[in-house]
């Protein structure tokens, strides 16, 4: 199965490869038709406005500007788009020389003549600034003949292989770089997956687990990917400028894309520098935040040491560093906000409204939950591992949490209950009574006057009830309890069990057997064996566990006692009938 994925990599690989090949001879097969179309190759105005003039251009180069337009002719616009357009088909005619373009005098005007062709007339309101007409004339010469030998070469034969060897330099440079990074990249995400596996790859900060492995690992696999996503990118967007600017049909669109980017490049420099103050402020406040969170746990924990105050009990030590750092961040987030990108932006606030629109409508169930684990955190309520009852439901705590309890039932049953439902319903801790100190001791009291004895450790008190007749001595019933009680597994001895008659009823009497025990959790165990104990020990006496109606008017009818306890020569009474006399 390993080598079938393994091929299966390989093969993808060999088709992305092939996909980024076909690209690139794409993409240079369009450059080449196009630089090889003189009829792309023209020149455009760039942009001008009637106070600078409007610029001749050649292959991308301005030239000069014209600031003037003829009267009732032509305007400023269309005398530059004019001149262009004849420059353009001087450049492209071969055989016409740059050196035949001149200057001709003609009734108070130069006019630039090439060969035949009128290029442009300039006027004594046409000079450039301070310059005579005739030096103004003579640098347009200079600088149409400059722009039309360069335009020629450009397009020479020997600069277009020039071009094409530079343009496969650079393809054969973009095809290694693209697989060294494929490469680099396979073999970076091969190593995090093993050692994802290898769980190696928590992050943490000082004790907390933030994330576990296969978390970082898919993140920074993730990341990786991205990365050779940018990767690729930034290089076709070097590639595809530098191609571009090879070639004259294509060159002006190279420029531009290289100028954009240094321009943007620029701009994100100088926001950067204009945002530094900014970010000091920010930076500050969150190194002074994270030593004050430092200092505040460091009080918090001498707090709670044992010997320090008796009133910050070490269970709270970490919920409040918990509440302590929340707080603190959130009061430096308050703080910094206004120092962030974009604070007074009409879209920064939007977004601020529409959380905090979401958090008011979504969390308040949430909120009343987080409230009442903080209540339930420092009331001491609960711990971990005690066993509780919360409503109808018992079992032992295995979480909490600040929005959530989760107990674990007697029949191994997770429930999650919300805080909030725990904190407005009943709740009874069986292990509490063994730490809470000053507890009053009801059972000390009551064991003082058989045993003369104060020294009670406390333990949980079990209870049932049994209800027997009044034919059977109390003391018997009494002792018989409590031998039942005793050879009950988790049943402490010491304090020894105890009963209490809670009730003279109208048929019988009512027994509650008190019993201590130091294993909370064995409570559905306990009350069972306690139970099948007091039915063997009290059939073992001869005491029925029935009705006392029942046995009252039994006549005639079997013990309910089972057989094995009863004598060999018991035999069940007879009917007895008696007249008014009394005779059978």
């Amino acid at each position: 199965m390993q080598v079938l994925l393994r091929r299966f990599h390989q093969l993808c690989q060999r088709i992305q490869i092939r996909l980024i090949i076909s690209l690139i001879l794409s993409l240079l097969a369009a450059l080449l038709t196009i630089a090889l179309n003189p009829g792309v190759a023209q020149s455009e105005i760039s942009a001008g406005n009637p106070v600078d003039g409007y610029p001749v251009v050649l292959d991308g180069t301005e030239l000069f500007r014209i600031r003037q337009g003829i009267p009732g002719v032509v305007s400023v616009r269309e005398r530059a788009g004019i001149v262009n357009t004849r420059l353009v088909q001087i450049a492209n005619d071969e055989s016409i020389s740059p050196d035949t373009i001149r200057v001709d005098e003609q009734g108070g005007s130069s006019v630039i003549l090439a060969g035949n062709t009128v290029l442009l007339t300039v006027r004594e309101i046409d000079r450039d600034g301070d310059l005579p007409r005739r030096a103004t004339a003579a640098r347009h010469v200079q600088a149409m003949r400059s722009a039309i030998t360069q335009y020629r070469q450009d397009r020479s034969a020997q600069q277009l292989v020039y071009s094409m060897l530079f343009t496969l330099i650079s393809t054969i440079a973009l095809i290694g770089f693209l697989a060294l990074v494929q490469r680099f990249v396979s073999r970076l995400i091969r190593r995090m997956r093993a050692a994802q596996k290898a769980r190696v790859l928590s992050f943490r900060v000082q004790n907390f687990q933030l994330l576990g492995s296969e978390a970082t690992g898919y993140l920074l696999i993730g990341l990786t990917g991205l990365l050779r996503l940018i990767l690729v990118l930034a290089a076709f967007y070097l590639y595809i400028p530098f191609v571009l600017s090879q070639f004259p049909g294509t060159r002006a669109i190279g420029k531009y894309l290289l100028s954009g980017t240094v321009e943007r490049m620029n701009q994100t420099g100088a926001a950067f520098v204009e945002y530094l103050p900014n970010l000091v402020i920010i930076v500050l406040i969150a190194v002074f935040t994270y030593y004050l969170i430092q200092f505040v746990k460091l009080v918090i924990t001498e707090l709670g040491r044992d010997d320090a105050y008796p009133w910050f009990y070490p269970e709270w030590i970490e919920p409040t560093k918990w509440l302590a750092t929340v707080l603190m961040v959130v009061v430096a987030c308050i703080m910094a906000t206004p120092y962030m990108p974009g604070f007074n932006s009409l879209a920064f606030q939007g977004i601020g409204l529409f959380l905090g629109a979401l958090f008011t409508l979504g969390s308040s169930s949430a909120i009343a939950d987080g409230i009442a684990g903080v209540i339930l955190i420092y009331t001491r309520a609960f711990r971990i591992g005690d066993i509780v009852q919360i409503g109808e439901m018992k079992g032992e705590i295995v979480e909490k949490s600040l929005f959530v309890t989760r107990i674990l039932t007697f029949r191994r049953e997770v429930i999650t209950i919300p805080n909030s439902a725990v904190l407005s319903s009943n709740l009874v801790n069986f292990n509490a009574i063994s730490r809470i100190p000053g507890v009053p001791k009801i059972a000390s009291r009551i064991r003082e006057d058989s045993t003369g004895s104060r020294d009670l450790k406390e333990y949980l008190l079990l209870h049932t009830t049994v209800t027997l007749g009044y034919d059977v001595p109390w003391r018997t019933i009494h002792a018989v309890l409590i031998q039942a009680a005793e050879a009950t597994p988790g049943v402490i001895s010491d304090p020894s069990p105890f009963v209490l008659q809670t009730g003279l009823n109208d048929f019988n009497v009512s027994y509650e057997l008190q019993v201590y025990t130091d294993r909370p959790e064995l409570m559905p165990q306990i009350y069972s064996e306690l139970h099948q104990n007091l039915q063997d020990y009290c059939n073992q006496a001869g005491i029925e566990i029935l009705s006392p109606a029942y046995a009252a008017l039994r006549d005639g009818n079997h013990s309910a006692i089972p057989s094995q306890y009863l004598s060999e020569d018991y035999t069940a009474p007879s009917f007895q009938i008696q007249d008014q006399n009394h005779h059978s």
